[in-house]
C-alpha cells in the first residue's frame, strides 16, 4: 500500500480544483495561438521545442487521467512521443477532458498516487498539477511573446505550493533545476518561474 509522504500531506484548505479552472482556459488561449511556425520555436524548458513542451504538457494529462483508473506513471520528464499532431488545441481539449472525468471518478481524491515528487493524495495532486500547468503556461507565454494574466493570490497559493513540493526533492534539471536570480523588482511569476529554474528573462541562447 502506498503511502503518502508526510511532507505532502497538505491541509491548508487551498482547492486545487479551483486553481486550475482559473489556469486552464489562459493556457488553452496560448495553445490556439500555436500554428505549424510555432511548433519549431524554442522554450525556456532547456532543449525544447514548443512541441515538446506541448507533447509534455498534453500527454503528461492523458497519463495522470489513466492512473486514477489504475495505469502505471511513466517518467515523462523527457521528451514523450507526439500528441499533439497538426491540431494543438483539440489535442489539449481531449486531455483536459479525460483528465476531468478521471477526477470525478469516486474515491479520486482520496486515492494515492506515486509521483517522482513523492506519494500524494489526488486532491494534492490537483495542487501539483495547477503548479505544473501555470509554470508551463509561462513558458508558453514567453515562447509565443503573449500576455499572461494571473491572479496575485493564484500565484502566491502556487508559490508556497512550489516551495513544499520543491524544497525536499532532488529535481530533475529537465523540467525544474536549481533555483536561478530573480532581480528585485521581479513580479511575483517571475519570482516563482526564478525558483523552479527558469531565468526569468525568458529563453536563453
Amino acid at each position: 500500500m502506498t503511502v503518502v509522504d508526510p511532507h505532502l500531506q497538505l491541509d491548508d484548505g487551498v482547492d486545487g480544483g479551483a486553481q486550475l479552472e482559473q489556469i486552464l482556459p489562459g493556457l488553452g488561449a496560448l495553445i490556439a495561438q500555436v500554428g505549424p511556425a510555432e511548433m519549431r520555436l524554442a522554450t525556456p524548458c532547456e532543449g525544447w521545442t514548443t512541441r515538446d513542451l506541448l507533447n509534455h504538457v498534453i500527454g503528461g494529462a492523458e497519463m495522470f487521467a489513466a492512473s486514477f483508473a489504475g495505469a502505471p506513471l511513466r517518467d515523462i520528464s523527457g521528451r514523450l512521443s507526439d500528441v499533439v499532431g497538426d491540431d494543438p488545441s483539440t489535442a489539449f481539449g481531449r486531455a483536459v477532458d479525460q483528465f476531468g472525468a478521471a477526477v470525478q471518478e469516486p474515491g479520486a481524491m482520496e486515492q494515492v498516487l506515486a509521483l517522482p515528487v513523492g506519494s500524494m493524495t489526488g486532491q494534492t495532486f490537483l495542487r501539483f498539477a495547477a503548479f505544473d500547468l501555470l509554470i508551463h503556461s509561462w513558458d508558453l507565454a514567453t515562447t509565443l511573446d503573449a500576455p499572461l494574466d494571473l491572479p496575485d493570490e493564484l500565484v502566491a497559493e502556487v508559490d508556497h505550493f512550489a516551495h513544499v513540493v520543491l524544497d525536499p526533492w532532488t529535481r530533475d534539471r529537465i523540467n525544474f533545476q536549481e533555483p536561478a536570480t530573480a532581480q528585485r523588482e521581479a513580479t511575483a511569476i517571475e519570482r516563482l518561474v526564478a525558483f523552479t529554474g527558469r531565468s526569468p528573462a525568458g529563453i536563453q541562447p
